[in-house]
């Protein structure tokens, strides 16, 4: 029987640590873009250490 695409990684879904790294270079462009127009970008606060997964 053939497997189905949710049973096996796919090539096309990056994983989790390059999602988070696509996130932020996309932020750097966004900001560089918004400078050199001088507009804002609308951002998040940055999590304290308090709210982050480490303090499991």
């Amino acid at each position: 029987m053939a497997q189905t695409a949710k049973t096996q990684p796919s090539r096309l879904t990056p994983s989790p640590k390059a999602l988070q790294k696509a996130l932020v270079q996309s932020a750097k462009q966004a900001q560089r873009l918004a400078d050199a127009f001088g507009l804002t970008v609308p951002t998040l606060k940055p999590k304290t250490p308090s709210n982050t997964r480490a303090a499991r």
